[in-house]
């Protein structure tokens, strides 16, 4: 069970001083995110939150009484908010033209994880560390930090045999990186799945914020279709300076299904978030309150850029999701439901 501090960043909340509880989706959507979660918590012998999941379904669907709904989930969960206003953003999977061979039309490529990439966790070797887990190559005997993004781009990777497929346009591929997920369209319009094999460990950095200091971009006007104006309008070569700006690097896998999150479940479009999980426990139910935005959802992915009170609310895959994903930005609240 999460301890709280009186003063943290959770604070216990009355059920009677919870917003209605209205759900702007419909429930089945809800049901597939909860039966896609019940994996995971069967891998940490959880009992209580399926018991306390199929509770909350049962409640949606029977007792559409604001007052009744709130005082019926009060008894099945123990609720807290995030002491801060929430900022809600959203992710998608993108999809991306690209061969499985290099050829005149798809010349960019996607990388499977180098071997010589490596995991260190100081923790292992001394539980007292505060240190956090590194990512970087070995050479001589010692470790040295991965190659970014720019120094991978010109070809500190090539000929090692490593390129699982080949991308149309630089910028599309770059936004596979940024998501970590996504499907390749094949020439002869097959879909193959390209997920999340690892990162370089290299920090991350926002292109928008990066085309915003170079004044190429208004922070009033920084969706994905302004990105995609601005840099449309530059070189090639300047395009690969200012994507360079993020050295982080996503390495890939090919493989079939949905896309999963780091919880190792099947995400569900519009029910799943990616959040900070020292705030916010992986396979956690919640509730999302914005101005666009109220429903439940469940914490089943993290990503690098989501740190304290932020939620990315995963949209699914394709075009439609890519508009709505990048224009959303929003703050709100988020109220997490802990099984009693």
């Amino acid at each position: 069970m999460l301890r709280l501090r009186p003063r943290g960043p959770l604070v216990p909340i009355d059920a009677r001083a919870l917003p209605p509880l209205v759900d702007d989706l419909e429930t089945g959507s809800l049901r597939t995110a909860v039966e896609r979660t019940l994996p995971a918590w069967q891998r940490r012998n959880d009992r209580r939150s399926p018991a306390a999941a199929e509770r909350l379904l049962a409640i949606l669907e029977s007792t559409p009484d604001p007052a009744a709904r709130r005082a019926a989930l009060g008894e099945t969960f123990r609720i807290v908010q995030l002491r801060d206003r929430l900022r809600l953003t959203a992710y998608y999977e993108p999809e991306i033209a690209g061969s499985l061979r290099r050829d005149a039309a798809n010349r960019y490529p996607i990388y499977a994880r180098p071997p010589d990439l490596v995991d260190v966790d100081p923790r292992v070797l001394n539980r007292k560390c505060t240190c956090r887990p590194a990512v970087g190559r070995l050479h001589e005997g010692g470790l040295l930090p991965y190659y970014t993004r720019g120094e991978i781009d010109a070809g500190a990777l090539a000929g090692r045999g490593l390129e699982l497929a080949w991308a149309a346009d630089p910028l599309q591929l770059f936004l596979l990186h940024v998501q970590g997920s996504g499907l390749l369209v094949l020439p002869n319009g097959r879909k193959v799945g390209v997920r999340y094999a690892a990162t370089n460990g290299r920090p991350y950095r926002s292109l928008a914020n990066v085309l915003i200091e170079e004044g190429l971009l208004s922070p009033k006007r920084a969706s994905l279709a302004d990105i995609k104006r601005a840099l449309a309008s530059r070189s090639e070569a300047e395009q690969r300076a200012l994507l360079a700006a993020n050295e982080r690097f996503t390495f890939f896998r090919i493989t079939n299904g949905g896309v999963t999150g780091s919880l190792g479940v099947e995400l569900t479009p519009g029910r799943s978030i990616a959040s900070d999980p020292t705030l916010v426990p992986p396979g956690t139910l919640a509730y999302l309150r914005t101005p666009t935005y109220a429903r439940f959802v469940v914490s089943q992915d993290t990503g690098v850029a989501v740190n304290g009170a932020h939620a990315d609310l995963f949209m699914g895959t394709g075009a439609a999701a890519e508009a709505v994903a990048g224009r959303t930005h929003e703050r709100g609240r988020l109220y997490l439901f802990q099984p009693r």
